[in-house]
């Protein structure tokens, strides 16, 4: 492996550049199991994994304008500001592994189908004024350095 290899290696491990990974879903359903679809693009270089993954999250998040908050200075002094509250609650969290260690030949495009089945009585999406229950799915490459990913993707019904 000449210096420039070893260079092109150690930039794709510390930004995640080795690959690039893609997320499609068909729409999701309570109450059979619905595919996700992952593919990878390798860059010019080999790209050794531990493995492939899906990662399936349901989130519960609550944000509410304007609170009336009460904070103490350093001198024991009261004062109030008004701010955004906001909080959130994982209902669901799903890490399933998509296809072991390999080595993905560089240059090449990988596809993966993945069938998600939702534990029973998984909370339905809602969007109300302050809060919402959504699901995501983040699809990446378990390997050295920065794991290439797809980001969060918003999954709908």
């Amino acid at each position: 492996m000449g210096l420039f290899s070893k260079l092109k290696s150690i930039k794709n491990a510390v930004t995640g550049g080795a690959a690039k990974v893609y997320i499609e879903s068909e729409a999701l359903s309570f109450t059979e199991p619905f595919r996700v679809m992952i593919t990878v693009q390798t860059d010019d270089a080999p790209v050794k994994i531990n493995r492939a993954y899906l990662k399936v999250v349901a989130c519960e998040e609550v944000e509410v304008p304007d609170v009336d908050v009460e904070y103490d200075n350093d001198n024991d002094q009261a004062y109030r500001k008004l701010e955004t509250v906001w909080a959130s609650n994982d209902t669901i969290d799903l890490d399933l592994t998509v296809a072991d260690g390999q080595e993905l030949e560089a240059n090449e495009t990988y596809k993966w189908e993945v069938e998600v089945e939702l534990p029973q009585g998984a909370p339905a999406i809602y969007r109300g004024h302050y809060c919402q229950h959504v699901y995501r799915a983040f699809a990446g490459l378990d390997c050295f350095g920065n794991d290439p990913d797809s980001g969060w993707v918003e999954l709908v019904e």
